[in-house]
């Protein structure tokens, strides 16, 4: 069997369709999270304060952990969003390499991409590292 054939994704054109889908919704949500993270930012910023300056170092740590939080919240957004671009891209421009392992380039299985559509990695390879 050549490295062509070994390389080539079992998926079925039905499961490929249903993930797909499963991905672009996946990819709707997480944009509207994010956009709430930026509404609640905005917000945030006329908090009721007549100044920004904190009048207490407790309201200067509450707020700089907030802040740290919602940047958190944004960068694992932003990597989220970047794993399921990934996906749909394989999908789209090279659909018989999505779902196949990037690691051993065995087939991920489909019960798995059912779970986490965006997976790059097979089970196995995840646990060994």
């Amino acid at each position: 069997m050549s490295d062509e054939q070994t390389l080539r994704s079992s998926l079925t054109d039905e499961q490929r369709s249903t993930l797909e889908k499963r991905l672009v919704e996946e990819r709707q949500r997480v944009a509207e999270r994010a956009g709430r993270h930026d509404d609640e930012i905005a917000s945030s910023d006329q908090d009721g304060d007549l100044t920004t300056y904190p009048l207490h170092l407790a309201d200067e740590g509450t707020d700089t952990m907030e802040q740290e939080q919602d940047l958190l919240m944004r960068s694992r957004d932003g990597q989220h969003m970047a794993l399921i671009d990934n996906a749909l891209r394989k999908v789209y421009k090279e659909s018989d390499r999505y779902g196949i392992c990037e690691n051993c380039g065995r087939d991920i299985p489909y019960e798995r991409l059912e779970m986490v559509p965006w997976t790059r990695f097979c089970l196995e390879c995840v646990t060994k590292e």
